[in-house]
């Protein structure tokens, strides 16, 4: 997480010394994968890191999306790219869970229960329990900024179009059905 916040934060840095437009959306890097001219051509936003800082950004951002699922590193067809402000929040306060997990394990082993105070353990589980649900408010927090909310209103009405459609065929199959065979009697 450290080489994306710091890519980020880099990338927005450059773009303000040479004075280039700020991006349309700032949590989305362009891909140096194409060229400067084809860039400007089509009216994509340009990168300005170089090819080796490029190359770790997208390791990195591969490593953390599959161990995070919840972290989108670009635009998607249903959802903007995640907050990379709200990705750090998260990641600290998870960060923290795991330390209070720690320290809470080392006071339970290494104290002995009969002369251990309750307070410390009962502090130290609810600080845990804190920041994991914090962690847990932020992602959702997060993952809705991040939806695309058009789109998935659209997609849900094709859905829902597609179905009705498939029920009016069926429907219309057994009329057809009914009226072509004769009725038997038995």
């Amino acid at each position: 997480m450290i080489y994306i916040v710091h890519y980020h934060f880099l990338t927005w840095r450059l773009r303000r010394s040479r004075a280039l437009p700020s991006l349309t959306d700032p949590n989305d890097i362009p891909d140096a994968t194409l060229d400067l001219e084809t860039t400007f051509k089509r009216g994509l936003e340009a990168s300005v890191l170089t090819p080796t800082q490029e190359t770790r950004l997208i390791h990195h951002q591969q490593k953390f999306s599959r161990s995070h699922t919840f972290y989108r590193p670009h635009e998607t067809e249903t959802h903007h790219a995640f907050s990379i402000k709200i990705l750090l929040l998260v990641v600290v306060l998870l960060d923290l869970h795991s330390c209070f997990q720690i320290a809470l394990g080392s006071i339970t082993w290494s104290w002995s229960y009969h002369t251990r105070p309750q307070w410390l353990t009962a502090t130290v589980l609810a600080l845990s329990l804190t920041c994991n649900i914090t962690g847990g408010i932020w992602i959702n927090v997060g993952d809705k900024r991040s939806r695309k909310k058009d789109v998935l209103e659209r997609m849900f009405r094709q859905e829902l179009t597609g179905e009705a459609i498939q029920r009016v065929k069926k429907a219309r199959e057994r009329a057809e059905m009914g009226a072509a065979r004769p009725y038997s009697g038995t």
